[in-house]
């Protein structure tokens, strides 16, 4: 039986079992340039799909955005559609050690967004799969990009809790970052834990994989032309991910 998105307006003939979340829509557009037979699905409330084939194998690419709740309402939707791996690929604000231009896989993430109390109690952990992090690994050593391995931590107040725009917000985003380095967090975003929270809870194999673009206590931003390399052997690293990983069988996660 064919089922269909309510929001993605896709049916399940049309997605892949492997896929790739990213937030800018215009970021699927790039990476289908790699794929062969890339067909772009229909737009529904801008939300961006485009499913094709990477070494023959089957990979979608969708776009959520900004933010855990319509992260998470993608990843429902493709996952009720059968798809069963999914990537978050995408950038986030960097912690020491970590440095502008650096990859960052997370193994865990800590829960400060409001969706996933929705899927799970507060001290379920959102935990990294860990063929997605093997893959990941082999596929950043293929090109060499310095990469580190740890904790994310998500949030949904982008301008109260990871990016200060006036002194009062500054002095809170600094205690913050202080809190989360002295637990070993290397990158803060909106999405992962909620996405890797739900993904395990629907029996998906779910990972997150980003690129260090900000500075956030410093106000320093990637540069254009740096921006434009990173992304690329992003991309790369993460067809090589998606498609290295063993399809999992769709059990509800305990």
């Amino acid at each position: 039986m064919t089922k269909k998105a309510w929001y993605l307006g896709c049916s399940s003939g049309q997605i892949a079992e492997r896929v790739i979340l990213v937030g800018d829509p215009t970021r699927v557009t790039r990476l289908s340039k790699h794929l062969d037979d890339a067909q772009t699905l229909p737009i529904n409330r801008g939300l961006v799909t485009v499913t094709g084939t990477y070494g023959g194998i089957g990979i979608t690419v969708s776009a959520f955005g900004m933010g855990a709740p319509i992260a998470t309402i993608v990843l429902h939707e493709l996952c009720e559609l059968g798809a069963k791996v999914f990537l978050r690929m995408g950038t986030a604000i960097a912690l020491p050690p970590v440095k502008l231009g650096d990859f960052i896989i997370a193994d865990r993430a800590l829960r400060n967004e409001g969706t996933s109390i929705a899927y799970a109690p507060p001290d379920y952990p959102a935990i990294a799969d860990r063929d997605v992090i093997n893959a990941a690994i082999g596929a950043i050593n293929e090109n060499g990009r310095n990469y580190h391995l740890g904790p994310f931590a998500s949030y949904d107040a982008f301008y109260r809790d990871m990016f200060a725009l006036d002194d009062a917000s500054a002095d809170r985003v600094q205690k913050n970052f202080a809190r989360l380095s002295k637990q070993g967090v290397l990158a803060v975003d909106m999405e992962t834990s909620a996405l890797l929270t739900v993904g395990r809870l629907l029996g998906c194999k779910a990972g997150s994989l980003c690129a260090a673009t900000v500075n956030s206590l410093e106000h320093q931003r990637i540069s254009n032309d740096d921006m434009r390399i990173s992304e690329q052997d992003l991309i790369a690293a993460a067809l090589r991910t998606v498609v290295s990983v063993e399809l999992p069988m769709r059990d509800m996660a305990n």
